[in-house]
Order: C-alpha cells, then structure tokens, then sequence
C-alpha cells in the first residue's frame, strides 16, 4: 500500500503580497474625481477623517504619495495619477463581476459622457424617446467632455467634440456644430436700431476662449472680446434671455432657448465649425446589445438635430472649439 503524506505546515502569506483593501481603492477613486475630500467622503458616506485614514492607508500601502496639496486644494501626483489609471478600470470591472453574479441587470446599464451643455441642451429634452424606444435600459450620464471617462473604463460611451483623442475607438461623426449672436427678444429689438456690436455687453465662455474674436473673423468685422464671462455655456444662455447682453449661442446646444423664443437672432449671419461632435465607445463595449441600442438612438436623434441654422455660412477655423 503506498502511503501519502502531506506536509500541513501552516505558512503565513505576506501580508504585503495582499491586494490593498476595497474601501481604500473606492476611496481613492472618489477623491481622484473631486471636487474635495468633504464630498468625495459624503459620496462614500463616511466622515471626512475616515475618508482621509482610507487614503493614507493605500497611500502607505502602495509606498507612494497619492495627492500634492497646492493653494487651490488637493491634486493627483504623477505617481496618484498612474494609480489612478491601474486600478480604476480593475475596480469598476470588480463591480460589473459582482452586479452580474448577484443577478443584477448590470448588463442593461449604459453609461454616457458628454459636455454639461450638451448634456442640458440636447440629450435630456429627447431621452423621453429613450424610453419609448428601450424602457429596459437604464441610462447614466457623466458630465466630461472629451473622451478620458471612455478610455478609463468608467462610462460605455462618449459624446465628445473631434478634437478629441480617438484612436484605438469605436466612433463616428455625430452632430455639426455652428455659431451666431442671440438675444432676448427686447434686447435683439434695440440692437435692430442699433446694429453696432461694441454698444452691447457680449457674453461668453471662458472654455473655450476667445469665441467672439472668432465670429468677428468670420464675419470680417473689427475684432470684439467678451464684456461677460461663465464657466458653462448654459449660464451665458440664461444670462442673455435675461437681457443681460448678446450671447454666442452654439447649435445644438442653444435649441432650447431657441424653440422656446427665449432667445432670438439678431439679424447677424452664423458660422459652421469644421469640428463636429463625435459619438465613440470600445470596440467590445460598442458589441453590447444596450450599448448598441444606444448608440442607434443617438444616431437617429443626430438625423433629426437642425445643427445649422439657413443661411449658415461656411467658414474656416485655425482651431477647435469643443462647445
């Protein structure tokens, strides 16, 4: 009879060998995502010391700082942000692993990126279509404007502008974009009897900048700055319907206002930009039946979009401007 013997020797694992802990990885990625530790804390649903111990944990853990703190608040290190890229994609794919092994219709969630105006201006007004067409599927929307969110794995799609990296994905031109001076109906009466431009506030953007300058080039009229600057184009088109001054307005993203009467053209021709706003996914996400459900919709919302205005002239742009 041959006997087997088995060595039973308890060996202790290194504890370094260990992944760090889950809690310590969620927390790094909210931080990561800003804009403070307090709200990245409240989003963990844990108090602000705690969250900090989560993050000096793993910052001990892995050997390396993971945040500099500047006077405008806390940042990602070269090193944070190399972290960052590694582990975010492995924790969100840990999480679509357990959503699907609880049964969850995880595999029914489609996530979007686009441009908060865009995302205010056009998508929202039309997801009712959404769910006529697909009840089932369960849309999230992240407001990043290019293409980062896709690349690390946290949204399926991105509805970004051309200027955007997309090698490497799934993608297709989407909407056209062009641009031309709007104002409230009182205020586009006073510019009719006094069609000089200089003699009104301006409004528009700080990203991107220097738009006015822009539409003055096209049109061939002497260059004009901005009197009054926002952080997103939806507050310069709330700021110009209150008669605070003549706005930039971008097709799509103005449709609203428009439709509404809110704001109205001033007489003033409208210029195309040669960038468009492009529609991307992974070539294994774009597989998905949801994903795929999607990105149809989109398109037929795209067919449907008047992303000029009649009468647009064509022009020419030295740059992109992602509006």
């Amino acid at each position: 009879m041959k006997t087997c013997y088995r060595d039973r020797t308890t060996t202790l694992p290194n504890p370094m060998n260990r992944p760090p802990p889950l809690e310590t990885i969620e927390a790094f990625i909210e931080a990561a995502h800003g804009p403070s530790f307090k709200v990245a804390a409240a989003r963990c649903a844990i108090s602000p010391a705690a969250f900090s111990r989560r993050i000096q944990a793993l910052s001990q853990r892995l050997g390396v700082d993971l945040f500099d703190r500047t006077g405008e608040g806390l940042r990602l290190t070269e090193a944070g942000k190399r972290c960052l890229a590694q582990l975010e994609p492995a924790y969100l794919e840990l999480l679509r692993a357990a959503a699907t092994a609880s049964g969850r219709r995880e595999s029914l969630q489609v996530r979007l990126s686009l441009s908060h105006s865009l995302a205010v201006g056009w998508l929202i007004p039309r997801l009712g279509g959404l769910r006529d067409v697909a009840p089932d599927i369960e849309l999230s929307l992240d407001t990043v404007r290019d293409e980062s969110a896709l690349r690390r794995g946290s949204v399926d799609l991105a509805l970004c502008f051309s200027d955007s990296d997309l090698s490497g994905l799934a993608s297709r031109r989407l909407i056209g974009v062009a641009g031309g001076p709007l104002a409230s109906p009182e205020l586009a009466r006073r510019f009719r009897d006094n069609p000089d431009l200089a003699e009104f506030p301006r409004l528009s953007v700080t990203v991107p900048s220097g738009l006015w300058e822009w539409w003055t080039e096209q049109a061939q009229q002497p260059p004009i700055t901005a009197t009054t600057q926002f952080d997103i184009m939806q507050a310069a088109y709330e700021a110009a319907a209150q008669g605070m001054g003549i706005v930039l307005g971008a097709l799509p993203t103005v449709e609203p206002y428009l439709k509404d009467g809110r704001l109205v053209e001033i007489g003033l021709p409208w210029f195309r930009y040669p960038g468009q706003y492009c529609l991307a996914a992974t070539p294994a996400g774009r597989r998905r039946r949801p994903v795929a459900t999607v990105w149809s919709w989109l398109e037929a919302q795209a067919r449907q979009t008047p992303s000029l205005r009649v009468g647009v002239a064509n022009a020419s742009l030295s740059r992109s401007a992602s509006l």
